[in-house]
């Protein structure tokens, strides 16, 4: 075990006695009062948490990685470190007690190209194979979402070219929201997110049909079948 560990754990069991000793006081009041100072001494922890994270985040982004690349380093999501980038950039003090309340809108960019529709296959295959999606975070508009994940996943330079639909995935549950897009410079796709993605490729409606098992959006078949024409 690391020191940094030892350190965690030592402070966790600290935390849990000091639950136990509220716990087990008899005056009801007093226990209200200890239950109150011990939220508001918590809140001041997370205050300081958040600050130091915010600041690795920031110093980790101005030595030019990705959102990808500095969720690896800081061991936090992509979406995480995000949203804690953003935060930083407009000045605000990112706590580590920030509510990550309900699940965020996945934004799905639709990528076709004479190539075909550009689909990755997702690591931890849930699902298996997917259009190019992540989470939409505070700060960015729904297409600008879906053009940054183009990027980070794949590397292209995408332009949206107009909403395609939303609906609840029937596999994953996640509120989802589709943007046709098309490739701005170039259709040489790369896997830009490796602990994501194991591989992206372009492939025809029939292919995306069946990759997908017959899950594809039916307004995202329309489309696809209108742009691919088949």
């Amino acid at each position: 075990m690391s020191a940094a560990e030892w350190e965690r754990d030592a402070a966790l069991e600290m935390v849990r006695a000091a639950l136990g000793a509220i716990r087990d006081l008899d005056n009801p009041q007093q226990k209200i009062e200890a239950a109150g100072q011990f939220a508001r001494d918590l809140r001041e922890s997370s205050d300081d948490a958040g600050g130091i994270r915010q600041e690795e985040v920031l110093a980790l982004k101005r030595e030019g990685l990705s959102f990808a690349g500095i969720a690896r380093v800081a061991g936090i999501s992509k979406t995480r470190a995000s949203q804690i980038v953003r935060d930083g950039e407009k000045g605000q003090q990112v706590t580590e007690t920030v509510v990550r309340t309900k699940p965020e809108t996945v934004v799905a960019a639709i990528i076709t190209s004479p190539r075909g529709v550009l689909v990755g296959r997702r690591r931890d295959g849930r699902p298996l194979w997917t259009f190019i999606a992540g989470e939409h975070v505070d700060g960015e508009s729904l297409e600008q979402t879906a053009v940054r994940e183009a990027m980070e996943e794949t590397g292209l330079a995408v332009r949206i070219t107009g909403p395609i639909g939303e609906r609840k995935h029937p596999r994953t549950h996640r509120w989802m929201a589709y943007f046709a897009a098309e490739p701005a410079a170039g259709t040489d796709a790369i896997v830009g997110d490796e602990d994501e993605l194991a591989e992206v490729r372009w492939v025809s409606l029939a292919e995306a049909d069946m990759l997908m098992g017959g899950t594809i959006f039916e307004p995202v078949h329309e489309h696809l079948r209108r742009t691919l024409r088949g």
